[in-house]
């Protein structure tokens, strides 16, 4: 009886006095670097092909994690964080390219909206007659989940955190616009600037990358707070080339939203 006792005083007593844990995600090595140097106390940990570093920025528990490039990786390395790191909010953030002929390099994007653009079926046509990309139709049986009954749940877009959003946006920011916007997930690096304004018009995207979707289908198949915020690092509308410094200022901001959560 004691054994038991004592098992079910130290069950509730992680619960009770279970700290908060931020997971903060980054693809390449450019989006992370600065998040590593910003935390205190850091302990880097291998796990498979993904690596994580645990530390403190401020006061918060934070874990970083460079997910590597593409949607399989997003979705591996958040997976692996959640089992791991048991996590109450998930961040993923980064460089994007932009979709919104209104925003520049430098603008941040913050993720109301998320979608798989790369996701689509066709209909059938013979052959000779000519492939258009316009009569693709968007599949979202990819964005489905089953909840803890086996309920299958559909999924037209994800989208962040309310009250995240809300202190976001209230995070100052020096180096270009803050705003609300849907961003594209896809395997994808598009610079056709047709197939740019066909991927605006059909999803209203301001951005395109390849890693949020991923991390956002994982969180919410887990029900875990998720924040999306990604940088334009490039815009072909505006003809402006890609800016690796752009990965520093989303990390900065990044930072800055982290201390500003309460």
């Amino acid at each position: 009886m004691k054994k038991i006792l004592l098992g079910l005083f130290l069950v509730v007593s992680s619960l009770v006095f279970a700290k908060d844990t931020i997971l903060v995600q980054g693809a390449m090595d450019i989006e992370v670097d600065y998040l590593v140097k910003s935390l205190t106390d850091a302990k880097k940990e291998q796990i498979g092909a993904w690596t994580f570093w645990k530390g403190k920025i401020g006061e918060k528990d934070v874990v970083v994690s460079q997910t590597e490039v593409g949607i399989t990786n997003g979705a591996a390395a958040t997976t692996i964080g959640i089992m791991k790191y048991n996590p109450t909010l998930i961040i993923n953030q980064g460089t994007a390219g932009g979709h919104d002929p209104k925003l520049h390099a430098g603008d941040i994007v913050l993720a109301k909206d998320i979608i798989n653009i790369g996701a689509f079926r066709t209909e059938f046509k013979d052959y000779g007659v000519p492939s258009d990309q316009k009569d693709f139709i968007f599949f979202d049986v990819v964005q489905r989940i089953k909840d803890a009954n086996g309920n299958k749940l559909e999924n037209k877009t994800f989208s962040s955190d309310s009250k995240m959003l809300e202190t976001a946006m209230k995070v100052p920011y020096k180096n270009g616009k803050v705003v609300e916007g849907t961003i594209g997930t896809a395997d994808q690096w598009n610079r056709e600037l047709e197939r740019i304004k066909l991927l605006h018009e059909t999803y209203n995207t301001s951005a395109e990358e390849m890693e949020t979707v991923a991390a956002a289908q994982v969180s919410k198949a887990f029900n875990i707070p998720f924040m999306g915020i990604r940088i334009l690092s490039n815009s072909e509308h505006n003809r402006e080339d890609f800016n690796p410094e752009t990965a520093t200022w989303c990390q900065e901001f990044t930072v800055d939203f982290i201390k500003s959560l309460k």
